[in-house]
């Protein structure tokens, strides 16, 4: 099967650490190759004038602090053409003056004309056409349809686009086959918003596979503990509520703990006073940007991962720590709630509920080695049922199905 994959995002690996976008797509493309499909990538890049992207980057986490958007160097927005995995990949920059903006239908229709000519450049015809992000996705793939008369479908990653006025998301859809969110509650926000008959499909992301053989259950790192392990492993900024954890923690009197942040961020120095001013300074530990290696020893040694965000899209984290053999904690109505189940194969927690969670983890450290083991056996369970590969093809199947059908019934209506 030949894939036309659309994107906002990208991460370029020959950058390094020039480039710090996800590579949550650049997963998908991976396990489809290795698959067997044919695959091409078209990066659509927000570009802003160079001079917004070669500010100094102590500016830009400021910023994206702030106004909850991160500035990309500008080696990581500018045209490429270039392969990664053995995929051909092209990056054809939007530019924009105004994060957030929506691009005008004579931007769109440009970048239309570009795709279309680097795919008969390459000779490629594509049997399915998916997108990442709304803005511009939506409307490109939304016009590519008339074209290619393929199967079309598109993920969101949150709801901002669509519930603007000014997004016409309905006249979209209408050539769009699958719609696709992160995660079950974004899904059903997603349906509510746009008046679906249908449940968007949910396109979790995956722990590589080479990491899940790296992993084994391990539950006897609950027997006698001494010093309970807690570890966060993200970006510090703001909406993580990372300071929320370390005020649960700071009212955790009657055992040892210790909590290990890995992660840098703009939120750091205000999270290092907060330790300070609650008086467990000497029992938080920021570990700043580590390896992948590192990352996997801190989370196989970890008891309790915690990660209750605000609006968390997904959080592919919270299944690596479980694959650790952690008992993870994450954000009531987030992206893993429905993947972890409360008191079952993990904990759920009100997003920034520092009480809530101090109860959580007080009950915890309270219960028996035998119940501890078998939730952390379930959580483990579970990580597995999400490799990369699997997500991958479960993906493919919720898009190649006979024709998505989600607005007839709400067009009948509106007509």
């Amino acid at each position: 099967m030949r894939i036309l994959m659309l994107t906002s995002v990208y991460k370029d690996e020959f950058l390094g650490n020039k480039d710090t976008s996800t590579n949550i797509v650049n997963s998908f493309v991976k396990e489809w190759k290795k698959q067997g499909h044919e695959v091409l990538v078209i990066h659509n890049s927000h570009c802003y004038p160079r001079v917004i992207h070669e500010i100094p980057e102590k500016l830009k986490k400021s910023l994206a602090a702030r106004m909850g958007f991160a500035i990309s160097d500008y080696d990581a927005v500018k045209e490429k053409e270039y392969q990664d995995n053995g995929v051909k990949v092209f990056r054809l920059p939007i530019k924009k003056f105004i994060p957030h903006s929506q691009p005008s239908d004579n931007v769109i229709k440009r970048q239309v004309n570009k795709i279309v000519a680097t795919l008969k450049k390459e000779k490629f015809e594509p049997d399915v056409i998916t997108g990442h992000w709304a803005s511009p996705q939506m409307e490109i793939i939304s016009e590519l349809k008339t074209i290619y008369h393929c199967k079309t479908a598109v993920v969101l990653h949150g709801t901002g686009y669509i519930e603007s006025p000014k997004f016409n998301a309905e006249e979209y859809l209408k050539n769009i086959d699958s719609l696709g969110a992160r995660s079950l509650s974004q899904a059903k926000q997603i349906k509510e918003i746009l008046k679906l008959d249908k449940l968007p499909f949910v396109c979790n992301s995956g722990v590589p596979d080479e990491y899940l053989k790296n992993y084994r259950l391990n539950t006897e790192k609950y027997r006698n503990i001494k010093t309970w392990k807690i570890t966060y492993v993200g970006r510090l900024v703001s909406y993580k509520n990372i300071d929320s954890t370390i005020k649960a923690l700071s009212e955790i009197k009657d055992v040892k703990w210790e909590f290990n942040i890995v992660g840098d961020g703009a939120s750091r120095t205000e999270l290092e006073e907060l330790a300070q001013n609650l008086n467990c300074a000497d029992k938080v530990h920021f570990w700043g940007r580590v390896s992948r290696d590192k990352v996997m020893q801190i989370l196989e040694d970890t008891h309790i991962f915690v990660m209750i965000s605000t609006n968390e899209i997904f959080g592919l984290v919270y299944l690596e720590a479980m694959a650790a053999s952690c008992l993870t904690i994450a954000s009531k109505n987030g992206g893993v709630d429905g993947i972890i189940k409360c008191e079952k194969n993990g904990f759920l927690c009100e997003e920034g509920n520092d009480k809530e969670l101090h109860s959580i983890l007080n009950r915890i450290t309270k219960k028996e080695i035998d119940e501890i083991s078998n939730i952390v056996e379930m959580g483990y369970k579970t990580a597995r049922e999400y490799s990369d590969s699997e997500v991958a093809r479960v993906y493919i199947k919720n898009i190649t199905p006979v024709s998505y059908t989600h607005l007839r019934a709400h067009e009948t209506r509106r007509h």
